[in-house]
């Protein structure tokens, strides 16, 4: 769960990926987990656990982003950095982890990944490792679904190097003494 070794352990704060399936949120993750030491909380994961066969209903949903919360207040109370991979379209979807990133007093940094509706589509058709299920019918049904971000993000759009953006993010969290987030 965790890895890197880059940032201390003493560190705690919050890393929210946002992005539509196949949009390269969790290979963001991976490469960015190879310059910090965090916690990788993936939703996809965690709805695997929850359900062996995903529906992605409202109610299972629910359950799923209430164990990443729980995870991610787990993470940040021992002291650690927690990285919430998932798509996180909706603002109160967002919010939800903003609340828990003031509740705590860490620092939370936003990350909106990116990518051409045509590269995702091509993502989504080729065989995939991990943990998600998530398919072009998915994708179609959450496209719609994006809500603007009213916070400070990070854009990342994953067709480029990755190399920019996560210096940029391993930079702010190894500078910044402020919280980053909107007053709950």
């Amino acid at each position: 769960m965790s890895s890197g070794n880059e940032m201390s352990p003493r560190s705690p704060a919050l890393i929210i990926l946002s992005g539509l399936p196949g949009s390269g949120k969790t290979t963001f993750a991976d490469a960015l987990l190879r310059e910090i030491s965090a916690d990788h909380i993936e939703s996809d994961a965690v709805r695997r656990r929850i359900a062996s066969s995903p529906r992605y209903t409202p109610a299972e949903n629910r359950r799923v982003f209430d164990e990443v919360e729980r995870r991610a207040a787990s993470a940040i109370a021992s002291g650690r950095i927690a990285l919430i991979d998932a798509t996180n379209l909706r603002e109160q979807d967002r919010l939800r982890f903003f609340s828990l990133a003031a509740r705590s007093r860490v620092r939370v940094l936003a990350v909106r990944v990116i990518a051409p509706d045509p590269d995702i589509r091509r993502r989504l058709q080729a065989p995939r490792l991990g943990h998600s299920q998530a398919g072009p019918e998915i994708f179609e049904r959450m496209r719609g679904r994006t809500e603007r971000f009213t916070c400070p993000a990070i854009a990342v759009d994953t067709r480029y190097s990755l190399g920019p953006p996560l210096r940029l993010l391993v930079q702010l969290l190894k500078e910044s003494n402020q919280w980053i987030h909107p007053a709950p």
